[in-house]
């Protein structure tokens, strides 16, 4: 403050004895003073720098995991089953027709309904409560090469019945005649080219109560189920049913929840450090502060 104070006192000194002129001059001399008063503080300033902190908003992108409803397709396998009762369209007995050398045969003749061959597909025999203790054998054959044997002595006009295409005596006969002869060569000769399913030969062991017996019939459609052993009916008495099963592979639609990654922007707030430049009086500025 000094120094500007001596600086005032000279400047007034030396426009003295232009003030002592006319008033035109006195006008002069007071814009003069006005001017260099204004210029004064911008002389005497200089720049300066300093460090200062301002905060800032910047743009990031970040993964992130969001729970979504998503439809998914996939495969699924389910087993699909039935059960149908069977009637059989041939049906006879003779207590003189031995098969494999027993008497008393009982010839039940199926066709399986249907033309679809199923994955799976056995035959059920639910054989009842046997009354009377006796030997009882069943056999089950598929007879779809030569057809269902009919009862003694019938045959069918296309029938084969030329006795060097007999390979096996499956069925005999004790008092044999021409017609009986025909008859079991037309049945041997079907049996010949037969596909054996299964039997069992010791049923008797095991009907003090009601059994089942399933064989495997997948690809037939004309089933022989024979009885041999049993003098009576009430020894035969039985249900036979179809069992088939399919697996079935479907596509099946589900929404379900899942995890997605996506990419998210987010407004994050920062600080930086800049340098800010301010006039200030030269005597204020380094060094001289």
């Amino acid at each position: 403050m000094n120094y500007l104070s001596c600086f005032f006192n000279c400047f007034i000194r030396c426009l003295r004895p232009a003030m002592r002129c006319n008033a035109a001059g006195s006008v002069r001399a007071l814009s003069l003073l006005i001017l260099t008063v204004l210029l004064i503080p911008s002389l005497s300033c200089v720049p300066v720098q300093y460090p200062q902190k301002e905060t800032y908003n910047e743009t990031v992108t970040v993964t992130e995991n969001r729970t979504e409803l998503v439809s998914e397709t996939y495969p699924v396998t389910r087993i699909v089953s039935g059960r149908e009762q069977l009637t059989p369209y041939i049906l006879w007995s003779s207590p003189t027709v031995k098969f494999r050398g027993t008497p008393f045969v009982w010839y039940y003749g199926y066709r399986l309904p249907g033309t679809q061959v199923h994955d799976i597909e056995r035959i059920s025999i639910s054989l009842y409560k046997q009354y009377y203790y006796e030997n009882v054998a069943i056999s089950v054959f598929d007879m779809g090469p030569r057809g269902q044997v009919l009862q003694p002595p019938l045959i069918s006009s296309p029938d084969p019945v030329y006795t060097s295409m007999v390979q096996w005596d499956w069925f005999t006969y004790d008092t044999e005649t021409e017609v009986i002869n025909k008859w079991l060569n037309s049945a041997n000769i079907k049996f010949n080219f037969a596909r054996y399913l299964g039997g069992q030969a010791d049923l008797w062991m095991n009907r003090w109560q009601p059994y089942d017996i399933e064989f495997d019939t997948r690809g037939a459609r004309d089933i022989a189920v024979l009885f041999s052993g049993p003098t009576t009916s009430q020894n035969v008495r039985f249900s036979a049913f179809l069992l088939w099963y399919d697996q079935v592979t479907e596509n099946v639609t589900s929404v379900v929840e899942k995890s997605v990654p996506c990419q998210v922007e987010h407004l994050v707030q920062r600080e930086r450090s800049v340098n800010k430049t301010v006039l200030v009086p030269f005597w204020q500025a380094p060094p001289f502060k």
